[in-house]
This record gives structure tokens, C-alpha cells and sequence, in this order.
């Protein structure tokens, strides 16, 4: 188990040993752990009979001072707890900001405050109040991101909980079509499971029937189609994946991965030789713990290119990825432009030089 989730781990367990405090500060873009640990800790907390009577959810959007002191100030009812939640605390005014940082102290015990918001970083001297205040009078985490292998892991184990096996090759096709996200992939998983029926293992035919396979069929031939020298294909399937749903800094972002792992691919293949020539071989050499099957498509895809040409292609895709985050210019034209300058060999500056 990696350290992030271990981190999770505790804090979950902790809540469903009955460790309850009176105030949480949860912060991070992680949203679905979050809600998951939210969800804990209302089972923990109020029963669901009295629930209904017992909790009251406020948007930092919305927020008003009195309303705010009147439900943390009220007394449970049929209960021995109360629980108020403040979502988006960074919607706050500073003025409220502060008003809610001096209310933490006063939260009574019969009271469960939760304080949320998406903000990764604690960089501003409210939200360094913040997670102060909610460490003297309970908890303060860091909901981030899990890293790959940790959600993938944490994908198994849903499958398992549901009472489904899954093929790691299923697996690997299930992050490579929908990506990294663990809410958007916990989504695809229950989708999975409604059709699995009476199967209690997931396969990747099952994967590609539920989910499609049009990015990840269309990311690789995008690759191939560069490789073969194809522009018009290229741009077709670039075309393919925007038109399609994808937004272009998504798509950058898939093929900046891509190409990392294709030139990590030609470093082994060129340091090991035969011993990195088969998918399960080339697996186990890789970082990041990707699956036999993927290692061996990635294998095939890296004979395609020379080691310049992958250089040359990352440099752009930066340079899109750079210019899609920070210029008013149409971002799709910007990801054509990269992968046109790769097809003619030319390397972008981030001077912004066209071609």
C-alpha cells in the first residue's frame, strides 16, 4: 500500500473505531475520498433515523453569518450529536473567513463541524488559520491525489468489495480509456459491475464494451499515424479525440504521459537489450507499475520512432501544453501546430515562434 493511502487508511479507520472530533478541516482536490470520509463520518456520527433533524449542509456561495452561528449554537435533537458542514470555504469573504476561523473555538462537543474546501495548497495566512484552528480542537488532512498505482489499487479493491476479479489487462485498459481521476473511474466501475451480471470476473472485453475504447484507440493510432509519416491521419484523430469530448489540455496531458513512457521504453529496450523484449519483461522494468499488456503495446508503438523525433515531440507538446494554459489563441490550433512541427521536425520555442 502506497503512503498516501496509508494516510487515507488512518483517517478512515480511526472515524470507524468511533473516534469522533469536533471539528474537521478537509482540504484537497480529491473529491472522492473526501465524500467518502464525509459519508463515514455521518454513519459515525447520527444514526439515520434522526439524520434528517441532525444535519445541516452550508455553501461558502451562499454563506450567512447568523445561520451559520444558529446551527453550530443549535442543540441535537433526539440525538447526542449534531453536524454542520461548510462546503467551499474558499468562497468565503476574508471577512467571513475569519468569523468562521473564531467560531471553530467555540464548537461544542455535542457539535461536528466540517469545514471543506478544493484548495491544494494552504498559501494564504486564512487558510494557515484554518487548518490551526481545526488541529487544536480536532483534524486537519490533505485530501490529495492518490498516484497511480495507489488507484489503481484502490479500483481492484471496489471491484473486489462489489464481489468482482478483474484481468489486469482490463484494468490497464480501464485507466488508459478514462484516465487517472478516481471519481471518474469509480464511476466507469459501477457501470461495470450493472452489466457484469452474473459474471464474477471482469474482463477487457467487458471494459471496452461498457467504457469504448474510442481514446484509447485513437490515442495510439494518433502516435502511429505520426510515425507513419500520416499528417492528415494525425489530424483526424486529434480531431477525432476534441470533437469527441476531450478537452485539447486533456489531450496534451494524455500524450505528454505517452511519450514519456515510449522514450522510458527505448531507454530500457536500449540498455537491456532481449531482456526488456517481451511485455511481462518489459513490465517489471518500468516505473509505475503498469500491467504486461500495456508494456507490450508501448513496446510496439516505441519501434515506430526514433529517439529524436520522441525528444522533439515532448518539446512540443510542453510548448502546447504552455501555450493552451496561458495564451487567448484557439487550443486546438495550438495542438495541431506542436504535432505538425514534430511531423516536420522542427522544435518550438516558448517564445511563441510559429511555424
Amino acid at each position: 500500500m502506497g503512503k498516501t493511502l496509508q494516510k487515507y487508511r488512518k483517517l478512515f479507520d480511526a472515524v470507524k473505531k468511533g473516534t469522533v472530533h469536533p471539528v474537521y478541516f478537509l482540504y484537497g482536490p480529491e473529491e472522492y475520498l473526501k465524500k467518502e470520509f464525509i459519508r463515514e463520518l455521518l454513519d459515525a456520527a447520527l444514526d439515520d433515523a434522526n439524520r434528517a433533524f441532525n444535519l445541516d449542509v452550508l455553501y461558502g456561495d451562499e454563506f450567512d453569518a447568523s445561520m451559520f452561528e444558529d446551527r453550530v449554537g443549535s442543540f441535537p435533537l433526539f440525538t447526542e450529536r449534531r453536524v454542520v458542514i461548510l462546503r467551499n470555504f474558499k468562497d468565503l469573504s476574508n471577512a467571513h473567513k475569519d468569523y468562521v476561523i473564531a467560531m471553530v473555538e467555540r464548537v461544542p462537543d455535542s457539535v461536528v463541524l466540517v469545514v471543506e474546501t478544493t484548495n491544494e495548497k494552504l498559501d494564504t495566512v486564512r487558510l494557515k488559520n484554518m487548518k490551526k484552528a481545526a488541529d487544536a480542537r480536532g483534524v486537519s488532512f490533505a485530501f490529495s491525489f492518490l498516484g497511480e498505482d495507489e488507484t489503481i489499487e484502490r479500483v481492484s479493491a471496489r471491484f473486489k468489495r462489489e464481489g468482482y476479479d478483474v484481468d489486469p489487462d482490463a484494468l490497464a485498459l480501464l485507466v488508459e480509456s478514462v484516465g487517472t481521476t478516481l471519481i471518474d473511474l469509480i464511476n466507469e466501475v459501477e457501470k461495470i459491475c450493472l452489466a457484469a451480471g452474473d459474471r464474477k470476473t471482469v474482463d477487457g472485453e467487458l471494459v471496452a464494451a461498457v467504457v469504448g475504447k474510442y481514446r484509447t484507440e485513437s490515442l495510439f493510432s494518433l502516435l502511429e499515424a505520426m510515425g507513419k509519416r500520416d499528417p492528415a491521419g494525425m489530424i483526424t484523430l486529434l480531431n477525432r479525440l476534441i470533437d469527441g469530448g476531450e478537452e485539447p489540455v486533456v489531450v496534451v496531458g494524455m500524450l505528454l504521459k505517452r511519450v514519456a513512457l515510449l522514450l522510458e521504453v527505448k531507454s530500457l529496450v536500449a540498455e537491456k537489450g532481449r531482456a526488456a523484449a517481451s511485455g511481462p519483461a518489459l513490465a517489471g522494468l518500468m516505473t509505475g507499475g503498469i500491467s504486461p499488456w500495456y508494456a507490450d503495446a508501448l513496446g510496439r508503438q516505441a519501434l515506430v520512432f526514433e529517439r529524436a523525433e520522441l525528444e522533439r515531440l515532448l518539446a512540443n507538446l510542453r510548448w502546447a501544453d504552455f501555450k493552451v494554459k496561458t495564451s487567448s489563441l484557439a487550443a486546438k490550433h495550438l495542438v495541431e501546430e506542436a504535432l505538425m512541427a514534430s511531423h516536420l521536425g522542427k522544435t518550438l520555442a516558448y517564445s511563441g515562434n510559429s511555424l
